[in-house]
Formats: C-alpha cells, sequence, structure tokens
C-alpha cells in the first residue's frame, strides 16, 4: 500500500491492472478484443481510475462527459491535464458538488485537496488544468425529468442510485437530462468519450445512446450490478448490455474489476 500512495500523490497516468485483474466481466465479454496492459494507459487513482488506450486520439480539441463524479474526480483531471481536452463532469450529488466546489477553491488559493477524504492522496492540477473542467450538477439518464436519488446504506459513502441498488429509503431528488439533451445544452455535435459510473442507471443511458446514434469513440461504463445486484436477473441484464454495445459497433478493450472500457470500431 506504501508504494501505491508514493504513486498516488499525483492522480495521472499508471501500469493497467487488467492483466491481473480477476474480473467479473471477463464472463460476457470477447477476450479476443481485449488490449495487451502494454497498449493501455490508466489514468486516476486506484479506485476511481479507468483504462483508456494509449492511442486514444485525444486532444485540446476532444471533449469528454464523466457522469459520476463523487468524491474522487482524479481521472478527470488526469484527462484534462495528460491530452489538454475539455472535461463535462455530471453529478447531481449534493457531496459531490461540494467536493468540486471545495476543490476549485484550493486550487485557486494555491492549497493541497484531498482525493476521496485521504489523508495521503492529493489533487495537484494548476488553474489552467482546473479551467478544462466544468461541473454540471445534474443526472445522467434516458429522459429529461426528476428522479429520486437514494443515498448509499453507509453514510460514508457518496454514490447515490436511481435504481435502488442497495433498497434503502432515504433519498434526494434531482433533474436529469439525456447525454442528447447535455449536448444541446453545450452546444456539442459530437463527444470523443463518455465515462458512466452511475449506480446501476447505464442500462437505460446506453439503450438511450445507442437508439439516438450517439455513441462517443471511448465508453467507459461501470455495471454497478456486479458488485450490487438487485435481483437475480443481473448477470442477465449486464450480458444484455454488453451485447448491445458489441452489436452496435463497439469492441471491449479493457475490463477492471466492475468497469469495462469500449471502444467505437471505425
Amino acid at each position: 500500500m506504501n508504494l501505491y500512495r508514493k504513486i498516488f500523490k499525483k492522480p495521472v497516468e499508471i501500469p493497467s491492472l487488467q492483466a491481473t485483474d480477476r474480473s467479473p466481466l471477463y464472463a460476457y465479454v470477447d477476450r479476443r478484443g481485449l488490449l495487451p496492459a502494454k497498449k493501455l494507459l490508466r489514468l486516476g487513482t486506484i479506485y476511481g481510475g479507468w483504462n483508456i488506450p494509449v492511442n486514444a486520439g485525444l486532444s485540446v480539441d476532444s471533449t469528454c462527459y464523466s457522469a459520476g463524479a463523487g468524491e474522487d474526480i482524479s481521472f478527470d483531471c488526469a484527462l484534462a491535464e495528460r491530452f489538454h481536452c475539455r472535461v463535462r463532469i455530471i453529478d447531481p450529488t449534493p457531496r459531490a458538488i461540494q467536493h468540486f466546489r471545495e476543490l476549485e477553491h484550493a486550487v485557486m488559493a494555491g492549497q493541497r485537496f484531498p482525493i476521496n477524504n485521504s489523508t495521503n492522496d492529493y489533487y495537484t492540477i494548476s488553474q489552467e488544468v482546473l479551467r478544462k473542467l466544468q461541473f454540471l450538477p445534474f443526472g445522467l439518464a434516458d429522459k429529461d425529468t426528476e428522479l429520486k436519488f437514494y443515498l448509499p446504506s453507509n453514510p460514508a459513502h457518496v454514490s447515490c442510485s436511481t435504481m435502488n441498488l442497495q433498497k434503502t429509503s432515504e433519498y434526494f431528488t434531482a433533474k436529469c437530462l439525456r447525454l442528447s439533451s447535455f449536448m444541446r445544452q453545450q452546444s456539442d455535435t459530437c463527444i470523443d468519450l463518455l465515462k458512466m459510473d452511475i449506480e446501476g442507471a447505464e442500462y437505460a443511458v446506453i439503450r438511450d445512446i445507442v437508439a439516438s446514434s450517439l455513441l462517443p469513440r471511448l465508453l467507459l461504463v461501470e455495471f454497478d450490478e456486479v458488485h450490487t445486484p438487485l435481483d437475480s436477473n443481473a448477470e442477465k441484464r449486464i450480458g444484455q448490455h454488453i451485447d448491445l454495445l458489441v452489436r452496435s459497433g463497439m469492441r471491449c478493450v479493457a475490463v477492471e474489476g466492475s468497469n469495462a472500457t469500449f471502444s467505437r470500431i471505425l
């Protein structure tokens, strides 16, 4: 752990964990399409990091959407820092909103700010990188509406679920938008990367962006039912939606834990 703490003082690129990972998602993907570790770039902390292809093709002209922030946006910061691209962060959770506001204040004041309340890991982004980040305090869904977001059973955790994966009773309500609505609101004609860590709502959004022909070049999805199944049909839902993406021209190039990275076949 001490080695990892040294690495993550700065949340940038680290070796891919895919080679040693024992992800349950291997059961749902075509392993022949997975990239070797040397062709993957992992950005962010152990908790909040993701794998993308080394030749991701991202640049200063790219626009990335990142749905689900919580209190670890190390991946989003690393994207903006490495590629100088625009990153629009989507999350209606009050604690996530507060986390971003406090990060903004700390960066402008030249102060250190902890990632995920850590006493070891800190954001190191500059004011220039901060200006590449935009926080949108809404939820990502398959329709423009207001939804209930159920709080996690552990009050120390931050991730809330419209699907109520943890079967709790406390919730808050927030406005949600479709990806197409976000893009119209921001005057984006296309996006290069979409990351979704949205606690079970990923299925509806996957169906919507496939139907709307809005699949990005890179799609990063956490399939939350891998670790928090809603019911006995969880495996079926995961398999069906991965199959839908593959049939729509996406190739799974990396898996790690409950996270999968897809690249659009051009």
